[in-house]
Parts: structure tokens; sequence; C-alpha cells
């Protein structure tokens, strides 16, 4: 596995996995029991997966799916969509990342991925619902959580872009058109 440093992310979570799909040296004597139906089908998931930045798909014993992020998020099954109101897709999984704020690896956790629109989230309901296995659902997670972060980095990087643009702007206006007040 790459790890690459990524300027668009804090120096403290400064970690780009280089690779999506990870399968563990556990998971061997599971893949060796398995069909060439299910190694194919994990390889065509490891090339789907294979632009991601910030989370990524490890395969563990018996195959278990994983999904990982450079942050302190990590979730192991189930991966239950939950039918959205709004823009909001929740899932229901359990809690396998780092022990903070109470929370504990194997609890109960439901965590959101914002869609543009409530019509893209129940897209997105629909296309998790349809799957029917917890490898499938989790890369299909995978993804949408990645999309999700690039979507905020890009974000965050225009409006920083902007602020900068703005404090720019003010410089030559002040250097321009400062000058001392009248009052005193």
């Amino acid at each position: 596995m790459q790890i690459m440093n990524n300027p668009n992310i804090p120096s403290s979570k400064q970690a780009s996995f280089g690779m999506a799909l990870k399968i563990t040296k556990p998971a061997m004597e599971a893949l060796e029991k398995s069909s060439m139906e299910t190694i194919n089908k994990l390889a065509k998931i490891g090339d789907n997966l294979a632009d991601t930045k910030y989370y990524h798909l490890e395969i563990g014993k018996d195959l278990k799916p994983r999904i990982d992020s450079v942050y302190a998020n990590s979730y192991v099954r189930v991966f239950q969509p939950i039918a959205p109101q709004d823009e909001f897709l929740t899932f229901r999984t359990y809690w396998d990342g780092s022990e903070i704020s109470g929370l504990k690896k194997g609890i109960d956790y439901y965590s959101t991925i914002q869609f543009a629109n409530k019509e893209a989230a129940l897209n997105a309901y629909s296309k998790l619902n349809s799957l029917h296995n917890d490898i499938d659902r989790a890369a299909a997670l995978t993804k949408m959580l990645d999309n999700r972060e690039i979507e905020k980095q890009a974000a965050d990087s225009a409006a920083l872009a902007e602020r900068q643009k703005v404090k720019e702007a003010a410089s030559k206006l002040m250097e321009k058109f400062g000058g001392e007040s009248h009052i005193k």
C-alpha cells in the first residue's frame, strides 16, 4: 500500500492510501475456498475503487468487509441503508474506528452521507438496498463516502481560495486608497 501526502487535509490526517481495496492476510484462507465468481467480483471492486482518496475497503478474515478512512472512522457490517427524508442518507453499521468521544468498537452506529438533493439520496438508497451482500454494499458505500469527502474538500479549497482573493483585493484597495482618518 502506497502512502502519499495530500495538501488538502490537515497534517494530522495527511495520508492517502493509494489503494482502495485492501485484502488482508487473514482473508487468504477464505479466498482460497471461495469461487472464481467471488475472486472476479473482488477484482472488479478493486478496479471500481481505484481512485478513492479518503476511504478504502478492507477485506478481512472470512471475507468480512471493513470500510476504513484516513480519519478515525471505520465501519464493519452491517451496512444497512435507511430511507432518506431529505438529502441525507443514513446507514446503520458498527463502529470499528478509534475509541473517541464515547465511541467504542462494536457499538451500533449510524453514519450519514449528504447528497446534493433528496432525489440523489433516494437513488443512493435504492442502489444500496438492491445489493444483497455486505461486500457489495460496503464497496458502494466506500465510493459514496469518498465522493462526499472529495466534494467537501473541493468546496473547502474553493472557499479558502475565495477568502485569499478577498484578502489580496482588500490589501490592494488599502494600498491604493489607504490613509489616516481626519479624526484623531
